[in-house]
């Protein structure tokens, strides 16, 4: 009886092999993330300084478990308001692996905050930095014999990245629209094939804050996911804050997944946070579930300026 982990690596090896001979490789799209509401900065770069001081996140999300190549992504951000409480500054830097694909994007962001009241404000924010992408398909273990064309693909680029959004932020309702990625491009091969190293990206997200008592509030969450040439993708969500300090939550990824999320806020200024999100399709038998964790801290200041965090 043939193994579930061969029955995988010649699918893989079929999907590759397919889509070479069609005359274009695919990029695959940026990193998914169940904390996206946690860790804004790295979807739209108008957030940077949303949490009214300077805040740095660190993430790591391990996606279907078990799963040989399956997409591997760390993240690092922080970003904070400057002192004149109009413009916010941001780094991030992301570090993406799948299969025989490796992407590393460092981007600066800038915001400017227009106030519409004392606790209500609407940000614009753009970003901009390097992609460097590397594949190498001779890496991945396939059966023998292997198509000598695609045993020589060694591809090792960097490129441009420019994104920009919009924020809205009132006492209860957040919105944001972005893209991350603004242009798309590719690199040639051959005559024949060709490879998309990226393409654009455009996200719409939301949440809304309702009170049900002193100790417990609700908040449904939505994220939208466009990417040209595919079908529009989606997650939605509500979560449960209890005295400002803990946070349960579940949510739905349009045809993939169910996720649970969890966070606490161990001091002021430290938050952490886990999810656990479990594949509804089944992928011969492997990778059924994923695995996020977060860490968050928020720096005090004596400025002021700043309101206190959050």
């Amino acid at each position: 009886m043939i193994s579930p982990e061969i029955i995988w690596k010649r699918l893989l090896w079929i999907v590759l092999l397919l889509t070479a001979l069609s005359g274009s490789l695919c990029a695959q799209q940026l990193g998914q993330y169940t904390h996206y509401m946690s860790n804004e900065l790295i979807i739209n770069p108008a957030f940077a300084g949303g949490h009214d001081a300077l805040s740095m996140t660190v993430l790591h999300r391990s996606q279907w478990v078990g799963l040989e190549g399956a997409p591997s992504t760390q993240s690092f951000s922080i970003h904070s308001l400057a002192k004149n409480d109009h413009m916010g500054l941001g780094l991030t830097l992301v570090n993406d692996r799948v299969g025989a694909h490796k992407n590393f994007t460092a981007l600066g962001s800038f915001a400017y905050r227009l106030r519409l009241n004392r606790d209500s404000y609407v940000s614009f924010g753009i970003q901009a930095g390097v992609n460097q992408k590397s594949s190498d398909y001779s890496s991945l273990n396939m059966p023998s014999p292997i198509d000598p064309s695609l045993e020589l693909i060694d591809i090792n680029t960097t490129s441009l990245e420019v994104g920009a959004g919009a924020y809205l932020k009132t006492p209860k309702l957040h919105l944001g629209i972005s893209s991350p990625k603004l242009f798309s491009s590719k690199t040639d091969l051959n005559d024949s094939v060709s490879i998309a190293l990226n393409k654009a990206h455009y996200f719409f997200y939301g949440r809304y804050r309702a009170p049900i008592n002193t100790n417990i509030k609700l908040q449904p969450n939505v994220l939208i996911k466009y990417l040209p040439g595919l079908p529009l993708s989606w997650d939605a969500g509500v979560s449960a804050i209890w005295n400002e300090v803990l946070l349960t939550g579940i949510s739905y990824r349009s045809t993939e997944s169910i996720d649970l999320l969890l966070q606490a806020k161990v001091t002021p200024q430290i938050k952490i946070g886990y999810s656990f999100d479990y594949t509804l399709q089944d992928i011969s038998g492997l990778g059924r579930s994923s695995h996020e964790f977060m860490l968050n801290y928020l720096f005090k200041y004596s400025n002021y300026r700043t309101r206190a965090p959050r």
